[in-house]
């Protein structure tokens, strides 16, 4: 019965939500972005380690926080991005953003040594949540950030994601941790 017990926490946190002071519910946009633009949904749809959420940054700039069961958008120049997640570990997505374009960038925990991992996933065409993503939305609550909780934010590490962003732009073992988003990804 204990592991009966153990199995039924185990389910019910793995629907859970997550939050913060940083990111709160609101109204999922209608329309893809502006022909000059483009727009970046970071999607976290499993409910493990709700606890925990991961940082999302646009090179230097803090742009929310991944949490569980639930996605963002962020709308940007196009062009070269460098999408970078924190969590126990440091992962980042290389992207070529074309103009009036969506794109989509999947977050997942995995078991780390203190506390939850990341693991982040382009949308790429061909891939396997290629024509997932618009049912997932669906079955996920959209955040956005809280403007002045994220400024704050994005003020105190500032030092510690410029180190990241030079690793990921000049380090050789950079690949290891890196995926990529090309134009063609974009719908």
């Amino acid at each position: 019965w204990v592991t009966g017990i153990m199995l039924v926490c185990a389910l019910g946190l793995a629907g859970c939500a997550g939050s913060s002071k940083y990111m709160v519910k609101a109204e999922p946009p209608t329309a893809g972005p502006p022909p000059d633009q483009a727009l970046v949904y970071v999607m976290r749809p499993s409910g493990m380690g709700f606890a925990i959420n991961f940082q999302i940054w646009d090179r230097d700039r803090f742009i929310g926080l991944s949490q569980a069961k639930s996605y963002f958008a962020h709308l940007c120049a196009p062009g070269k991005h460098l999408f970078i997640g924190i969590a126990e570990n440091k992962v980042a997505v290389e992207a070529d953003l074309a103009p009036g374009k969506s794109y989509y960038i999947l977050t997942t925990p995995r078991m780390g040594g203190w506390k939850a991992r990341l693991a982040m996933e382009p949308v790429t065409q061909g891939s396997e949540n290629w024509g997932a993503v618009e049912a997932l939305k669906k079955d996920l609550e959209f955040t956005e950030p809280v403007a002045d909780q994220v400024q704050a934010w994005d003020a105190d590490k500032k030092a510690e994601v410029a180190a990241l962003v030079e690793f990921f732009e000049t380090n050789p073992e950079r690949a290891k941790y890196m995926s990529r988003l090309a134009p063609t990804d974009g719908r």
